[in-house]
């Protein structure tokens, strides 16, 4: 379908219900991007958002409105395909020749006041999106103009345009996003010019309609409304840190935000409650709101403590408590507090580096083997972990080598093989004790292997041999102990354990790896049902091929035998021609 063929191709009503909307005006906005698409809106018995997707010589790539009528293409589609065909026209009616056009500052610049007096009143009687948007913007020149009110009744008729079935979806959402933008830049724009009030009604309005009626509402899988409701949040935040803003303005931002984070909406659908809270902390510092930020907290405090599901929320408030105390520069209770609440893993860990600040391991240590009981009993075992990392990093402030030992061991081995923490632990010892240490070592986990292997006698799914490399294979590649590591390979060649020591063993090793690959490459061809597999064998032996040159003779030949052996597999065989 093109913008040329569309009447023929679009079932007769539909289109005669479609010329009528865009005789009669409406199409109120179209606009077109780069890529070709035109958005626009149709007053219906709603307003709807319309998207066109054009591309080469007037093609209508996709149709999109967000009516409740499915079928391929509505009155509305068919309105704005009008509306998009008499522009384009109109565009191909400019003269050849013409003068240089005016840049639009000069155009407005030659027009005369009543001109543009004429074009506004003309233009608001047909566009009465127009005119509410010309009112908001000239709200301040008039007293008796309600700008909350008017902006609440902008923001929910646009919200209702992007809504169907109580629901705003992915499309929708991002549509809804951008004109929220556009209306939060006005806000924008009061607030840079220190108008403070009217900025901060506009935020206001947003950010109260979008929480509450939308965000719990919709598909916002792109992220956009979110990234627009913190956009608002950033306003408050310059609102409440202007020195130019009054008192009085900062004292209503004050309790509005009082009131808002009273509704776990804010905390439950986001960050949105955080980023608010921080503006409310900062404003109750600014006002000395003591008494009141307390209050709030200590609301918050009980009623989340009672329910199970928001401990973080309940710790958080805590947090915010101390951090109150210490702006307010009251250190005496921000620590009184902060004792109180040691089981908060952040609180304890201030108190921790405190201490270590001072110099107070005793201390410091008592409060994290404390803390590690906790995190156990919470089988927290990231936390139990953060708090080994602390300890060792005493160890090595006290300079005890026996306990940096130990945790540096513990770390290398205990959560999987970590060479950092190995080469650390082995640079406690001598090279005389390393040798002896790492004999040990070796000892050590082969001997666990076996009995593990006696254990698992008659289990088809265990492997000695995979569990000695997945043990030993770390350390022999630290130390560089290639023909260790090649035995241990050699025990186990599957094509991917092959392919993982394949750069380290490859130069030492190139005739006898070669050899394990062959049967290896081989068996995977067996195995293979589909072009993925194949394009991936294929893929496998030309990593073979770059690491050992000298195998490719050996490598072409698995391939033919493989064609040879299937020849009724023409995806396998399309693959294989592919390697040179």
């Amino acid at each position: 379908m093109t913008l040329q063929t569309f009447e023929q191709q679009t079932d007769p009503t539909i289109l005669k219900r479609g010329k009528e909307y865009f005789k009669n005006g409406a199409v109120v906005y179209t606009d077109q991007d780069e890529s070709g698409l035109w958005t626009a809106e149709v007053e219906g018995s709603e307003v709807y958002s319309v998207e066109i997707a054009l591309k080469g010589k007037g093609e209508i790539a996709t149709v999109f409105c967000d009516c409740p009528h499915e079928v391929d293409i509505c009155k509305h589609a068919v309105a704005v395909l009008y509306a998009i065909k008499e522009q384009l026209k109109t565009i191909k009616i400019k003269p050849v020749k013409k003068a240089k056009k005016l840049s639009f500052a000069d155009l407005v610049g030659k027009v005369t006041r009543p001109e543009l007096q004429a074009f506004v009143e003309a233009y608001a009687s047909n566009d009465k999106k127009f005119k509410a948007q010309f009112e908001l913007y000239f709200a301040h020149k008039d007293e008796r103009i309600d700008l909350k009110q008017k902006y609440t009744d902008l923001v929910k008729k646009t919200i209702r345009s992007h809504t169907s079935h109580g629901f705003v979806d992915y499309q929708a959402t991002n549509a809804l996003s951008r004109e929220m933008d556009t209306i939060l830049s006005k806000a924008s724009e009061s607030i840079n010019t220190d108008n403070f009030k009217d900025g901060l009604t506009i935020v206001e309005v947003i950010l109260k309609q979008l929480v509450m009626e939308v965000i719990r509402n919709c598909d916002d899988s792109s992220g956009k409304l979110g990234d627009t409701i913190t956009e608002a949040i950033e306003l408050l935040g310059t609102v409440a840190e202007s020195d130019l803003c009054s008192r009085e303005l900062k004292e209503y931002l004050f309790t509005f935000l009082d009131t808002e984070l009273s509704n776990g909406t804010y905390f439950d659908y986001g960050d949105y409650g955080y980023d608010l809270f921080e503006v409310y902390r900062n404003l109750a510092v600014l006002l000395f709101k003591e008494k009141e930020f307390f209050l709030f907290l200590d609301r918050k405090i009980e009623r989340k403590a009672s329910e199970r599901y928001n401990e973080y929320r309940a710790e958080f408030f805590i947090k915010q408590k101390i951090l109150f105390y210490q702006e307010m520069g009251n250190e005496q209770k921000a620590e009184k507090l902060a004792l109180e609440n040691l089981e908060i893993v952040e609180i304890r860990q201030g108190m921790v580096q405190k201490a270590m600040d001072r110099k107070d391991y005793i201390s410091a240590k008592i409060l994290i083997n404390e803390g590690i009981w906790i995190a156990e009993q919470k089988v927290n075992i990231g936390t139990v972990s953060e708090w080994k990392k602390v300890l060792l990093k005493i160890a090595e402030l006290e300079g005890d080598v026996e306990r940096v030992r130990y945790y540096t061991a513990g770390f290398a081995f205990n959560y999987g093989f970590s060479p950092v923490y190995y080469q650390q632990w082995k640079r406690t010892f001598s090279k005389q004790e390393w040798e002896k240490e790492f004999n040990q070592l070796i000892e050590k986990r082969t001997t666990q292997i076996k009995a593990l292997a006696n254990k698992n006698k008659g289990n088809r799914w265990w492997s000695a041999e995979y569990n000695l490399l997945a043990i030993l294979a770390p350390i022999y590649v630290e130390e560089k102990q290639w023909n260790e590591l090649f035995e241990l390979v050699k025990g186990f060649p599957k094509l991917n354990t092959l392919l993982q020591y394949l750069p380290v063993l490859a130069s030492e090793f190139p005739a006898e790896m070669t050899e394990l690959f062959i049967p290896a490459l081989i068996q995977s061809g067996d195995e293979g049902s589909s072009r993925s597999h194949y394009a991936q064998l294929v893929a496998d032996m030309k990593k073979v091929l770059k690491a050992i040159p000298e195998s490719r003779e050996k490598i072409n030949k698995v391939a033919e035998s493989l064609k040879l052996k299937y020849p009724r597999r023409p995806a396998m065989l399309d693959e294989l021609n592919k390697l040179k």
